[in-house]
């Protein structure tokens, strides 16, 4: 079933060599660690341990919105541990650490990197697809704690409905999200580069739902009701697949939830805190593809927030941000079907998760 899963399943054990992995990575000679704009950079100086603030660089700004520095290739470093990357595999992930200017991101990637964006996206893009549907009803005077009615059928809470697509990935559940928020709305006002989502397209069903047109909903919340009429969105050609992300900007959905408290206010999604909360908690209990490589390499007390996807014959991957001991990473990856899928892909967390552990 389009953007469905099975259940995550062990990958083959790999061996460490720590010195190895700490000549590669170290040989580099400066990692840069990306900050929020405004912000000072940390970097390492000469490969050594010893960290220097030098002001962030007043550069061009990227033609795209994605990592603030050149994320450093994780490729020769994983090959040295015996970890291949697999042909049209993409990952991206990060370092997050508190600094007293705020939050900071040493940047990695392999493969197709963060902003590669040949793969499916699968159930992985159902964060934004929630947080679309939250801002739409926010900016109307609603929560996620408002009854969302369906012409023609069907009441539910919209949390219920959010939980239900990112918890257990239900598909139906992600479809009436996107007819919430309305395809239009989404990918014309919320998944918009000056939002940090050039590059995210929201309008396939997962669940043989028809998302391209909006019933009229009735919002209904403590005394208050409106009633949205009927829309109907347009094709973004631009994304002929249907749906499109890179797995950066499928990070950031993931990340601007979690770290909602800690992160600048220009980067946090208009949304009640309490739904933060409530996204926060279901992507906490979601069944991820990663949690063997964790639980391998950080120990089974690592809290989880993920969003894992799985498309038969094409590709298998996973966003989270993981929090093990104090220890907070970011970790994004996919691996084409064809390549050994999610088998694989549980292998290439390990691996990655190895290096930036170590």
């Amino acid at each position: 079933m389009r953007g469905g899963r099975a259940r995550p399943g062990d990958a083959a054990r790999a061996s460490l060599a720590s010195c190895i992995v700490v000549v590669l990575l170290v040989a580099a000679g400066a990692v840069v660690v990306r900050t929020s704009p405004g912000a000072r950079t940390l970097a390492f100086v000469g490969g050594s341990s010893t960290l220097a603030a030098t002001p962030t660089a007043a550069s061009a700004p990227a033609p795209l919105p994605g990592p603030l520095s050149n994320p450093q290739s994780l490729d020769a470093a994983l090959a040295a541990i015996g970890y291949r990357v697999p042909t049209g595999a993409n990952v991206y992930a990060a370092k997050i650490t508190r600094t007293p200017a705020g939050l900071s991101y040493d940047d990695y990637q392999a493969g197709g990197g963060a902003l590669g964006a040949a793969f499916w996206p699968a159930s992985s893009i159902k964060v934004l697809a929630a947080v679309g549907a939250l801002e739409f009803v926010n900016k109307l005077g609603f929560t996620g704690a408002a009854t969302v009615s369906f012409a023609g059928g069907g009441s539910w809470t919209i949390k219920s409905i959010y939980d239900a697509a990112i918890r257990v990935s239900s598909n139906p559940d992600y479809d009436l999200l996107v007819r919430i928020a309305g395809v239009d709305w989404l990918n014309k006002e919320f998944l918009t580069a000056a939002r940090g989502f050039p590059v995210t397209v929201i309008q396939r069903s997962y669940g043989g739902i028809d998302v391209m047109t909006s019933p009229a909903i009735t919002l209904t919340e403590g005394g208050r009701k409106t009633t949205v009429p009927a829309r109907t969105g347009h094709v973004d050609t631009d994304c002929a697949q249907g749906n499109c992300s890179n797995l950066f900007e499928m990070s950031e959905s993931v990340r601007r939830v979690v770290l909602n408290d800690e992160i600048p206010e220009p980067e946090r999604f208009h949304i009640d805190r309490t739904d933060v909360a409530g996204l926060s908690a279901a992507l906490l209990a979601a069944d991820g593809w990663f949690e063997p490589a964790i639980n391998r390499v950080l120990g089974a007390s690592a809290r989880i927030y993920s969003k894992p996807g799985y498309v038969t014959n094409l590709d298998c991957m996973d966003v989270t941000l993981i929090d093990a001991k104090g220890k907070r990473l970011l970790l994004a990856a996919t691996v084409p079907d064809a390549q050994g899928g999610c088998g694989a892909l549980v292998n290439l967390a390990a691996g990655v998760l190895r290096l930036l552990s170590s």
